[in-house]
């Protein structure tokens, strides 16, 4: 199999609810530890990427410790503060060492060992096509960018979009990377049919929602 490493990406303002989401309770665990046991279940090693340390306070340090002496991997912040997913996913691909990187949100919470292992299958045609990244798209257009796989080598092409944004003070959003790319589409519903796993959780009824999803689960 492809030697594969995931970057976690727990940057976000989380404005919509009042900040910090990865630690946000979700029944008896943090938010983002539902994506890293699936990962520990997969024996995938991971990096955590966090706010730029501008944004560091005694809780947040508190909490970091925890996910780093809990899961014992790698824990790393945004190298530029409130520059968007690019900067993280950048910021976590410095520190791997794999052929590809699968990049995953702190708020996906039903992302499933299922979901990643279809999305995986897509290496071996990536590899023999070329393709840089493999990215899920929805029937309407709507792709799925940060459930997705990257070719470790994209990351020149991230260092000269950071070297852009810094220059002329912008944001790029990730379509602009992926825009770079030669990416490979897949069906939505190959990962997923009950698309379940690209629910994101951004605003607190969304929480309760999902909380529900999980109980059930169990």
């Amino acid at each position: 199999m492809v030697m594969i490493s995931a970057i976690i990406l727990s940057g976000g303002n989380a404005t919509r609810m009042g900040g910090e989401k990865p630690f946000r309770k979700l029944n008896n665990n943090y938010l983002i530890e539902n994506i890293a046991n699936v990962l520990i279940e997969m024996n995938i090693p991971f990096t955590v990427v966090f706010k730029h340390l501008n944004n560091l306070d005694s809780e947040n340090i508190q909490k970091q410790h925890y996910m780093f002496e809990k899961y014992r991997q790698t824990i790393t912040w945004d190298i530029l503060n409130n520059k968007g997913p690019i900067i993280g996913i950048l910021s976590g691909m410095r520190i791997l060492n794999t052929e590809w990187v699968i990049v995953l949100p702190c708020d996906m919470p039903l992302i499933s060992k299922i979901s990643i292992d279809k999305l995986l299958n897509y290496i071996p045609i990536a590899d023999s096509k070329k393709y840089d990244c493999i990215i899920p798209k929805h029937e309407n257009g709507y792709i799925e960018p940060l459930f997705s796989i990257y070719k470790k080598s994209s990351i020149r092409i991230l260092e000269e979009l950071v070297k852009i944004s810094i220059k002329e003070d912008k944001t790029f959003p990730i379509r602009r990377f992926i825009d770079e790319l030669n990416p490979l589409y897949v069906p939505v519903d190959e990962i997923d049919p009950t698309k379940k796993t690209f629910v994101n959780v951004n605003t607190h009824d969304d929480l309760k929602v999902v909380k529900k999803e999980v109980k059930n689960k169990k």
